[in-house]
């Protein structure tokens, strides 16, 4: 093997290496910056990623370190016209990676978008299937009193609904209710532990949220609003949905957390 065929090897390995370090600290700076959920991200993969870039930037450097030498053990062999093609060449290759950055960033952006609006049809199922498959259940939250007996009956088909199905997000309900005059927002989860020495009190179960979900919440009881509210921060999806009998209103309030988010998934 001559000397440009070497050149040119080292040229290209070392150019990749670099490249392929760059775009994975940008598209790790940008996901990391934007909060975008589009590939896994977990401490252990995340560590072991870290690693390789390590070993990939020492050899990077080892390869660049030869390719330099090399390159001036065969300076002589170059012209200057084969040195200005190679110019015209470089130029253009290293323009199309510049441009090719907003587009990574533009793919990143589309896979969390993606992502979330999948996540948000699955929560909207959830509670559909939630509603159509447990009438009984369901019929039994509207019927609300503030005793052991709704607390442990509403305890108990929450955790039925969620055996269900493989992977069902977390869900709990939502009944407006006062205290002291004041109205408030209770909510009911799946656990329950019954105390025959405990005096169950209301404040125990007051649901803290945003102003903008109060505002929600107060509009779906107040029967100004029957929509569904979804959000999604940070892996977290959360899904707001209103069930209306008569006069009597829930609101199923499903929460689903995920560690990495991928196109289609």
């Amino acid at each position: 093997m001559d000397n440009k065929t070497i050149i040119k090897w080292t040229n290209r390995i070392a150019l990749f290496v670099i490249i392929l370090l760059v775009y994975w600290v940008f598209i790790f700076i940008s996901i990391t910056v934007f909060g975008l959920k589009v590939f896994r991200e977990n401490i252990t993969e995340l560590f072991y990623l870290s690693i390789v870039g390590i070993i990939g930037i020492l050899i990077g450097v080892v390869i660049v370190n030869i390719m330099f030498n090399l390159t001036s053990i065969s300076e002589s062999l170059k012209k200057s016209k084969r040195q200005d093609v190679n110019k015209k060449r470089n130029k253009l290759w290293m323009a199309l990676i510049i441009l090719s950055f907003p587009l990574i960033l533009g793919i990143l952006f589309f896979g969390d978008y993606r992502t979330t609006k999948i996540r948000e049809q699955k929560l909207i199922e959830a509670a559909k299937y939630s509603i159509t498959n447990n009438q009984e259940i369901t019929e039994n939250f509207l019927n609300y009193s503030f005793n052991e007996q709704y607390l442990q009956q509403t305890a108990e088909g929450l955790k039925f609904i969620a055996k269900q199905a493989e992977s069902f997000p977390s869900i709990s309900i939502i009944i407006e209710d006062t205290i002291n005059g004041k109205d408030v927002f209770l909510r009911f989860t799946s656990y329950f532990y019954k105390d025959k020495n405990k005096n169950y009190s209301k404040i125990d179960y007051i649901y803290a949220c945003s102003p903008e979900e109060q505002e929600y919440l107060k509009s779906i009881f107040d029967g100004n609003n029957n929509e569904y509210l979804f959000s999604a921060y940070d892996g977290n999806y959360e899904l707001y949905y209103p069930y209306k009998r008569g006069k009597n209103v829930i609101i199923l309030y499903f929460t689903d957390r995920k560690q990495y988010g991928k196109f289609g998934s």
